[in-house]
């Protein structure tokens, strides 16, 4: 863009929380099973099939104090669920709770960990040839990994792109897998302070989100000792790693200085417990040296795009969140940015004449920036609280089409510009780099086909199941 834009309100504020483990356990293994009776538990080890509990305390809703030896009668042919699923036989007189109590008549007995894959079968468990066998309950299967023989196995990873026929072009997360294919670091961090110290990848666990455990002993407890240094990408991983900009933008900012000039400060999203992406000019981020993007179409094909993160309330800016664009010193041609709008408000000519102008000052939309002339829906006065928006872009149609958290929201044709969209992938820029927009991005990717309506629908479900903390209306 070619003109400065000013703010109407230049606040975000960002929450910190600590980190929240998303998937169960983490190494594979299942998890290790306690006996059960009733609502009282009773931590345990295996015994030797004469229906005697080690000693345990007892927890849960209606548990007695700890040791006490309080006695839970139950019906004979009552079968109640133990915390790996498997059904648990109850006898008569059962006690919880006191040491080195013999239950006659039941076969409920406590287990050990398992190893994972296998069930782990007690001395004394259950006859008559039940679907366990003559070793008891089989153990629960474990989210990250294989469960035992009678646990049902938990359904493969699929990230968002994993959802697509056709996959990907590229993409970004700060907060875990997009595909299942992909196992590498998710982004990079740096300290603030020192640009020249080495720099830490931020991986994933085995339950494919993001791990959080090596950070704050880097940054010093502190999130924002440290800045986004490098976020990868997912499909051609180092060709389309995104840089923090460092060109003089020609009509500003100046990022030339190098190093983490406009690199965006590590954030942790405090609804989730997620990293989220949080710019403010001059931060935003780019391919290295500009260049083009391997595997990206571009130019008049069918281009597609989804960005998962939040509106900025009350902030005007002038270019689109992320998208692919021309390069940031090749000449702003109308059609040569095609980017997700997140946008608030609109200037006139006497602030900005080329902003990405929502229909009224004080409105919300969103849509395609294009390089000024833009396609762009109003949603509201107020901003919503988190963003699913798919914009593509349908060569066949000559349609601009957008939708906002699985509603579709916008269709034009002819768009406002004639699409020829360069393979630059800008996150927080537009075509020229200039006059930063405000990102708070959790996870984007771009696509050489287009999504259907199915499709959409279908990534709104992976998304809301991936951040079940969050409302996506």
């Amino acid at each position: 863009m070619r003109t400065s834009v000013l703010s109407l309100v230049a606040v975000v504020s960002v929450l910190l929380a600590t980190c929240t483990d998303k998937g169960g356990d983490s190494d594979g293994t299942a998890s290790s099973v306690v006996a059960t009776n009733g609502d009282s538990t009773a931590p345990g080890s295996a015994t030797d099939g004469s229906g005697t509990i080690s000693p345990g305390t007892a927890t849960g809703p209606g548990a007695p104090p700890p040791g006490t030896g309080t006695t839970v009668t139950v019906d004979p042919t009552t079968t109640s669920s133990d915390v790996g699923g498997g059904p648990v036989n109850s006898g008569p007189g059962n006690t919880v709770g006191a040491p080195n109590t013999t239950v006659p008549g039941s076969s409920n007995t406590a287990r050990p960990p398992t190893t994972p894959g296998t069930g782990d079968p007690g001395a004394g468990g259950k006859t008559g040839g039940e679907p366990t066998g003559s070793g008891g309950n089989t153990a629960p299967s474990s989210p990250s990994g294989a469960g035992g023989s009678g646990g049902n196995a938990p359904p493969p990873y699929q990230g968002p792109c994993d959802l697509l026929s056709d996959g990907c072009a590229e993409a970004f997360s700060m907060t875990r897998a997009m595909t299942a294919s992909y196992t590498g670091p998710l982004f990079q961090l740096g300290l603030a302070s020192d640009k020249n110290a080495p720099t830490l990848d931020i991986g994933q666990t085995e339950a494919r989100t993001v791990d959080l455990t090596t950070w704050s002993e880097y940054c010093g407890g502190r999130e924002s000792n440290c800045v986004v240094s490098k976020i990868y990408a997912q499909i051609h991983s180092g060709d389309n790693d995104l840089l923090p900009a460092v060109w003089a933008a020609p009509w500003g900012p100046n990022c030339s200085a190098g190093g983490y000039t406009c690199a965006a400060k590590f954030t942790i999203e405090e609804a989730t417990g997620l990293p989220i992406l949080t710019t403010v000019s001059p931060q935003e981020y780019a391919l290295s040296n500009d260049n083009r993007a391997m595997g990206v179409n571009g130019g008049s094909n069918a281009i597609g795009l989804l960005y998962n993160g939040k509106p900025v309330p009350n902030q005007v800016y002038c270019c689109g969140v992320f998208g692919i664009t021309h390069r940031y010193n090749e000449e702003d041609v109308f059609g040569t940015d095609f980017m997700v709008a997140l946008a608030y408000g609109w200037k006139d000519q006497g602030g900005c004449c080329i902003a990405v102008n929502c229909g009224a000052p004080d409105s919300y939309c969103v849509g395609a920036e294009e390089e000024e002339n833009n396609d762009l829906y109003d949603y509201g006065k107020s901003p919503l609280e988190n963003a699913i928006v798919v914009t593509q872009f349908d060569p066949s149609a000559n349609a601009v089409v957008t939708f906002l958290n699985g509603t579709q929201v916008l269709s034009n044709s002819p768009p406002k510009a004639q699409i020829n969209a360069g393979t630059s992938i800008h996150l927080g820029g537009g075509g020229d780099l200039s006059q930063p927009d405000p990102v708070l991005m959790r996870e984007a990717f771009i696509t050489n086909v287009l999504m259907s309506a199915n499709d959409v629908t279908a990534l709104k479900t992976n998304i809301e199941a991936f951040y079940p903390s969050l409302s996506f209306q």
